[in-house]
């Protein structure tokens, strides 16, 4: 809960500051960034931290492409009083739709996600598989970008991923085949323009 708190902290501190700023328009053209957050699966014990990097094209002042690559630091599971730990690496590449407003451009976005999802833990111990797999899914979402120049901006968003894995780890492991992988995670990050 500390790193929700401090994501919230990180946006609401962003909006107070550079809402008092001289701003310009949403900067268009190509960025380069780095986010954080933090996200739960559905059916994971708790959540856990996520880190990544992220390129941006914002072809018009309404309209932006999104890809980027990220870890998702480990989840933990109990299922049936046997521990495991699954982690995951997430690329996406999104569409953002904008409301561009002087400064501040609110915005909703989705797209693809390609995963890959290992797994760890007391669970994979005792049985000689393959302790990872992918999954194809898709994601929606919503945020808000704040622009203080057109060099760089700051964001916040919110995510709500679907993943359906192959779940081929074995007929044996059944608590790691029923887990369910959607999730909603928060996060936010910095973009840097180079026009």
């Amino acid at each position: 809960m500390k790193s929700s708190r401090f994501i919230l902290l990180l946006v609401v501190g962003a909006f107070v500051l550079f809402t008092s700023v001289s701003a310009s328009a949403a900067p268009t053209g190509f960025g380069i960034g780095v986010h954080g957050g933090y996200g739960q699966s559905k059916d994971a014990d708790s959540g856990s931290p996520l880190a990544g990097a992220h390129l941006i094209m914002n072809v018009a002042p309404w309209l932006g492409v999104v890809a980027s690559a990220e870890f998702k630091f480990k989840e933990d599971h109990v299922e049936s009083g046997i521990d495991f730990e699954v982690e995951s690496y997430p690329i996406n590449l999104l569409g953002r739709i904008y409301l561009p407003v002087e400064g501040f451009s609110p915005y909703v976005t989705g797209g693809a996600q390609y995963k890959i999802i290992k797994y760890g833990g007391d669970l994979f111990e005792d049985y000689e598989v393959d302790d990872s797999e992918t999954s194809f899914g898709w994601v929606l979402g919503a945020g808000a970008e704040f622009n203080p120049n057109d060099s760089f901006e700051i964001f916040g968003e919110a995510l709500y991923e679907l993943n359906d894995p192959d779940r081929d780890v074995d007929n044996a492991i059944e608590n790691a085949e029923d887990f369910n992988y959607d999730q909603v995670s928060f996060r936010a990050g910095i973009t840097f323009f180079l026009n």
